[in-house]
């Protein structure tokens, strides 16, 4: 094995950078499948047959007939014909055929690097767990599945959060991994200044975290569906009926208008955290100007995203601004492994810097 040196990093940067580009588009592609509620159209996993939709006008009524004994045409979609049933094959078929391609495009390359050398033992551990992470979203996205298509023809919104936590979890690993291979230099400035700010990054990480989980629960429940006004929910601040579950704390996790609430308040929590983020990473005079931008960009994210979550819920949940709002997340959550990520970075010391 040769050791890897800066072109060798920038080859398997490239293919990590490409990794995170194809799962931002099958996370688009699985809240598009979401929302159009093509999720269960088709009720067989298959690694290798599967990755071919039905050929022929026989194959296509072999399919629909399949389609027909499970609960989501049966108690949602009676009487839906083939070519309705067509278009929501589609999606559910597009978001299994790019998991494939992702699976492809990881291990193509990867097998091309450690033939040649350009591994570091690191980076192999590494590429060992992307496949690990790879290989176990795509038994939680059948498991998930699998939820609809027994009695209820949804899927659980609690596989459906742990799907899409996958989800981020592997796109920030591969992003990650990647910015661990850019060798530039050390950031100039105080340790000290880098652990405030480091503090409150990871307070912003957290909630992001947690508003994703609560994100999962509203696809999964269809909340974003009701108390379509902001910021009452109907002229109250609490939903009706927020306590009708007992638990009482189980209305947070099952209770479609107290989930809506829940990620709304996480949504708030999490905007405030990111304006002390920026203000703090902007009232610190010896930063570079480059970890500032990278504040303004996270701050600007933010913003946009919240804009992005109420025209969501004014206007119904329509398909682009559902679609939107997915993006946005992930965007905002790349822009924060950037900033977080510049934070890790050595520090030099310096008798001239002052910490404000």
């Amino acid at each position: 094995m040769q050791p890897p040196n800066n072109q060798t990093d920038r080859y398997v940067a490239v293919w990590l950078w490409t990794g995170v580009a194809l799962i931002f588009m099958i996370l688009i592609i699985g809240g598009i499948t979401r929302l159009t509620d093509s999720g269960l159209s088709m009720s067989d996993w298959s690694l290798v047959m599967g990755a071919f939709p039905p050929m022929n006008e026989s194959e296509w009524l072999a399919t629909f007939e399949q389609y027909r004994q499970f609960p989501q045409y049966q108690q949602l979609n009676a009487g839906m014909s083939l070519t309705e049933f067509k278009a929501i094959f589609f999606w559910e078929y597009l978001h299994r055929l790019l998991g494939r391609v992702i699976g492809l495009v990881f291990l193509l390359p990867f097998l091309f690097f450690w033939l040649k050398g350009y591994f570091s033992r690191r980076m192999l551990r590494r590429a060992a767990v992307l496949f690990g992470m790879g290989a176990l979203q795509g038994i939680m996205g059948w498991i998930m599945v699998k939820s609809g298509l027994v009695d209820v023809p949804y899927v659980s919104h609690y596989r459906l959060a742990v799907h899409l936590l996958l989800a981020i979890v592997l796109i920030s690993l591969c992003a990650w991994y990647a910015l661990d291979l850019n060798r530039e230099g050390a950031l100039q400035q105080r340790p000290e200044t880098a652990g405030v700010l480091k503090n409150w990054a990871l307070l912003v990480g957290v909630a992001f975290f947690l508003q994703i989980v609560w994100g999962g629960f509203t696809a999964g429940l269809d909340a974003g569906y009701i108390y379509n006004t902001f910021p009452l929910m109907n002229g109250q601040w609490l939903p009706l009926n927020a306590w009708a579950l007992q638990p009482a704390v189980i209305n947070f996790l099952e209770n479609p208008g107290m989930v809506q609430f829940t990620h709304r308040l996480l949504g708030t929590l999490l905007s405030l955290l990111v304006i002390v983020l920026w203000w703090r990473t902007r009232s610190f005079e010896s930063l570079i100007p480059s970890l500032k931008r990278k504040a303004d960009l996270l701050l600007i994210l933010l913003v946009l995203q919240y804009l992005l979550g109420i025209a969501t819920v004014l206007w119904h949940v329509p398909l682009v601004l559902g679609v939107m709002h997915q993006a946005g997340a992930v965007l905002f959550w790349i822009g924060w492994l950037f900033y977080y990520h510049h934070l890790q970075k050595k520090t030099i010391h310096s008798a001239k810097l002052t910490v404000y």
